[in-house]
């Protein structure tokens, strides 16, 4: 899972190809730096060497790892993708009802924008990257369907779906919720949790209204 840097301070290191043991750690150190490059200064904007210095590793041991930024881009993008699905799973343990779970997952993005907002950012800028750069596409459709699709299941499987999606499609219920996630994403990254309650709360009463309809 990619972590704000912010959060964890990386442990001094000597620069040069890591240790067998330490693989899985450094990876993950050179993910983290890399989401928030990615995040901070576009795709085209980051360079190897950018990142390489952040992870405190050589460029020889980030080729080691990723033999292009394409492919450091994708992993970025897988790395996001796991963490939403425990995400999501979370919340859907929490409430058999798309009430509770979306109150749920609404303060769990707002978490993420306080903590990472390195995250938020580059989500929000995937779909910029794609138009110039679609060698990425693997890594960002791949993001774009798996998270869709953990929507779609939140949705279905909730208790109350039946009358929520009564006259709607659930594709439409999923685009509308998608698109509610990603402004509250961005909310939350710029501090503006007025907002951000106040469109969650909004989003919430149509839910309400639609279940007790």
């Amino acid at each position: 899972m990619v972590v704000n840097p912010a959060k964890q301070s990386a442990p001094e290191r000597k620069l040069g190809r890591p240790a067998d043991s330490d693989s899985s750690d450094t990876r993950e150190r050179i993910l983290r730096y890399a989401c928030e490059r990615f995040a901070a200064e576009g795709f085209e904007g980051t360079t190897n060497k950018d990142i390489a210095d952040k992870a405190q590793v050589s460029s020889a041991a980030l080729y080691h790892y990723f033999p292009s930024k394409a492919d450091m881009y994708i992993a970025v993008c897988d790395s996001i993708t796991q963490s939403f699905s425990t995400v999501f799973q979370r919340v859907s343990e929490q409430s058999p009802t798309l009430e509770g779970r979306m109150t749920a997952l609404f303060a769990e993005v707002g978490r993420l924008g306080d903590e990472s907002p390195e995250i938020v950012g580059f989500i929000t800028g995937i779909s910029a990257v794609l138009r110039k750069y679609p060698e990425v596409s693997r890594g960002a459709d791949a993001f774009g369907a798996h998270f869709r699709r953990l929507i779609v299941d939140m949705i279905s499987t909730a208790a109350e779906s039946d009358k929520i999606l009564t006259g709607i499609s659930v594709s439409a219920l999923v685009d509308l919720t998608a698109s509610v996630l990603a402004g509250l994403g961005r909310m939350s990254a710029r501090g503006d949790q007025e907002r951000h309650v106040a469109a969650g709360q909004a989003y919430l009463h149509l839910i309400r209204a639609a279940a007790h309809n």
